[in-house]
C-alpha cells in the first residue's frame, strides 16, 4: 500500500521540529522550496514561511530575521507602513489612527533566502477595522516594500 501512495500521492512531506520555530513542514513547488510554520508570537498565533533552497532546513541567520520582527512588531510596521496606511485608509474609507495597533495585528511573515532582504520576502497584518478582518501582506523586494495585497 505505501508504494500505491506514493505512486499516486508523492512522497510525503519532510517535516522537522525546530528549537525555535516549531514544528515546520517543507513545501516543495515548482518555482522552490519553503518551510511552513504555525507559531506563537506574544501568546498569539502567528505564520512564517522559511524560503530555502532544496530542503535546507532554517538558517541560524534566518532565525534571527524572524525573531528580530517577531520580537518588535513596531520594526515591523515601520518597515511596510509606507505602503499599508494608504492601501488601509482606502479600503476602511477612514483616517489611519495613531496607534497603529488599533488597526493592524501582525500575524505573520516570511523569510527570505539566506536572510537576506534584497531576496523577496514579505509581512502580513490583518486588519481590526473592517468586518472580513481582511490581511494585508506587504511585499519587500531589494529591501524595499514593492506592493501591498488585499486578501480576505
Amino acid at each position: 500500500m505505501g508504494f500505491l501512495k506514493r505512486l499516486f500521492f508523492g512522497k510525503p512531506p519532510k517535516r522537522i521540529e525546530h528549537p525555535v520555530l516549531g514544528e515546520a513542514l517543507l513545501i516543495e513547488t515548482k518555482s522552490g522550496s519553503y518551510w511552513e510554520v504555525e507559531t506563537k508570537v506574544a501568546g498569539r498565533t502567528f505564520s512564517v514561511t522559511v524560503e530555502t533552497v532544496g530542503d535546507q532546513e532554517p538558517t541560524e541567520a534566518q532565525v534571527k530575521f524572524f525573531e528580530q520582527f517577531s520580537r518588535d512588531p513596531d520594526s515591523a510596521f515601520r518597515k511596510a507602513s509606507a505602503l499599508l496606511v494608504p492601501e488601509y485608509e482606502k479600503w476602511v474609507q477612514e483616517t489611519f489612527p495613531s496607534r497603529w495597533q488599533e488597526a493592524f495585528e501582525f500575524v505573520g511573515m516570511s523569510v527570505p533566502v539566506a536572510a537576506d532582504e534584497r531576496n523577496p520576502w514579505d509581512l502580513s497584518f490583518e486588519c481590526l477595522k473592517d468586518r472580513g478582518r481582511h490581511l494585508f501582506t506587504c511585499s519587500f523586494e531589494n529591501a524595499a516594500p514593492t506592493w501591498v495585497q488585499v486578501d480576505g
